[in-house]
């Protein structure tokens, strides 16, 4: 008995699951689409893209998109169109069952602020250059100087702030000097940090949090006017501001 109450039970699922699938099919092709909503993933961390902005774009360059059958809509197309935006990184397009077409997108994320020779730009966490935009400043690390040939040791400095909360409230700024040496120019204290070359960051940076945390206090940080990170296994500290 069990097992004929069990055969008509798969036997009522086999029949059931093909009819709802049709009726869905069906309602899909007559659904059509009824709004644009663009939601920015990452707004709270950047805000080169406005919602408004990309669904504008999105209505003006596809033209009657709104009451068009949703399974009309070439959903591949319109995420090609909005990663083209020099903002967006990545964009992922669907709809949903109630005729909405979603646009979920994340931005570039900069990793530092290059002035350089006039123009100013940023560096993207990827190596990138990466436009400004008159909407939105990013609160990233300056860099300035003789910035050619400097980049990937400057992406592996800011990485390495950017992990260190310590790091990122203290270092505003880096400054290259003609001769290779960094400058590091930090938010609190009238002093400049002397990194020296790119070599031993990891180390040099270690030695400058063990100064500032176990051999300064507050007080003492605009006592000195340079920190030299420069020589292996020592922090000098004056107070002439000769680099």
């Amino acid at each position: 008995m069990k097992n004929v109450k069990k055969s008509l039970l798969w036997g009522l699922l086999l029949l059931y699951f093909p009819v709802m699938l049709g009726l869905v099919g069906r309602h899909h092709q007559k659904l059509v689409c009824s709004e644009v909503e663009v939601n920015v993933l990452d707004s709270l961390k950047n805000g080169f893209v406005q919602p408004h902005e990309i669904k504008n774009a999105v209505l003006g360059k596809f033209d009657g998109i709104l009451g068009e059958p949703i399974n009309a809509l070439k959903l591949n197309e319109i995420e090609t169109f909005v990663e083209k935006h020099p903002a967006v990184y990545n964009c992922e397009v669907y709809n949903t069952i109630e005729g909405i077409l979603k646009i979920d997108l994340i931005q570039h994320k900069p990793l530092f602020r290059v002035f350089e020779k006039g123009r100013s730009y940023y560096i993207d966490e990827y190596g990138n250059e990466m436009q400004l935009f008159d909407n939105y400043t990013a609160r990233v690390m300056i860099v300035s100087g003789v910035i050619e040939g400097q980049l990937d040791h400057l992406i592996y400095l800011a990485r390495l702030f950017r992990k260190d909360l310590f790091w990122t409230a203290q270092i505003e700024q880096v400054y290259i000097k003609k001769n290779g040496d960094y400058v590091l120019v930090p938010r609190v204290g009238d002093h400049l940090i002397l990194l020296g070359p790119p070599e031993r960051i990891d180390e040099k940076m270690r030695n400058l949090k063990a100064l500032y945390k176990q051999g300064l206090s507050p007080r003492e940080w605009n006592k000195y006017k340079v920190i030299n990170l420069k020589y292996k296994g020592q922090v000098l500290c004056s107070k002439n501001r000769n680099l």
